[in-house]
């Protein structure tokens, strides 16, 4: 059984043509059998040997009808088992191929979000890394300052203690807060 959601596709337009095909022979037998016809001649005159050749003649043209009829129904009966067995692998086939198709997206989807969630974190430890070249520049610039000044001063006050991080979770992520240093 193909796993391949091509090969599946490939399966399932194969079905569905031979499904159509199959249905197409359907149709036209039942219209052949509905629309089926039988000629009788009736005799132009009522002499007992007119009449005769004209009920031998039915009797003939309905054995006939009844045959053709006959095998009109029996190769329906073949084609609808056929159509019917079609369709049940058909339906199967499209169960299948819609369930590799969901499978398929979740996996894409899960893979984008993973991508994500890694920019996401990046962004936050170059923002830490940010924030602690900020506070290491503070650090060495304000004794300066207040030297300048000669008063005691404070530049900068650093008052956020934590910036968004996505975490891993067992059953999925999460956006949190990740402790600054």
């Amino acid at each position: 059984m193909p796993e391949n959601i091509a090969e599946l596709k490939k399966e399932v337009n194969a079905l569905e043509t031979e499904v159509n095909v199959l249905q197409t022979k359907v149709d036209e037998l039942r219209h052949q059998r509905s629309s089926f016809k039988i000629n009788v001649s009736f005799p132009k005159d009522n002499t007992p040997k007119a009449l005769a050749e004209f009920c031998q003649k039915n009797s003939e043209e309905t054995a006939k009808w009844q045959a053709e009829m006959q095998e009109i129904n029996q190769s329906l009966k073949v084609l609808e088992a056929q159509l019917n067995q079609k369709k049940t692998l058909l339906g199967q086939k499209k169960s299948r191929l819609e369930w590799r198709e969901l499978q398929e997206q979740v996996y894409l989807g899960g893979k984008r979000l993973q991508e994500q969630v890694q920019k996401v974190n990046k962004q936050a430890n170059q923002l830490e890394a940010e924030i602690q070249s900020l506070k290491t520049i503070y650090q060495e610039l304000n004794p300066l300052y207040c030297e300048w000044v000669q008063n005691a001063a404070n530049i900068v006050d650093f008052k956020a203690k934590t910036i968004p991080y996505v975490y891993i979770k067992d059953n999925g992520f999460e956006l949190g807060n990740k402790e600054i240093e």
